[in-house]
């Protein structure tokens, strides 16, 4: 049963040992293309590039932290409506200030 088992498992090896899977010299590729199967006028990738990289958008490094602080406030005056009374108005006027403290951080 050993000698089976290294024997199948010497036949697997065999063929990429033995490189039988590799072209024996590196050819250009042969058949179909997606640039071949695209159908319609095709842009310049240079063109493309430099159009992106004028229309692109500015980074916004601080964006995730400005979504935060709104999500945080609003869930802040959800858990103030929960609670009532004057504790839960101190929590609805503190969510409602940081929620549009990161929304002006945010449009800025």
């Amino acid at each position: 049963m050993r000698f089976l088992a290294i024997s199948i498992c010497a036949l697997a090896i065999l063929p990429s040992v033995s490189r039988a899977q590799q072209a024996a010299t590196p050819s250009p590729e042969k058949g179909p293309t997606l640039q071949a199967a695209a159908v319609g006028f095709h842009a310049d990738r240079a063109k493309i590039d430099a159009m992106t990289k004028i229309t692109a958008a500015p980074v916004r490094p601080h964006a995730g932290q400005d979504v935060a602080l709104m999500v945080v406030g609003v869930g802040a005056m959800i858990v103030g409506a929960l609670v009532g009374e004057t504790a839960g108005t101190i929590i609805i006027i503190g969510g409602a200030a940081m929620a549009l403290f990161g929304l002006y951080h945010y449009l800025e």
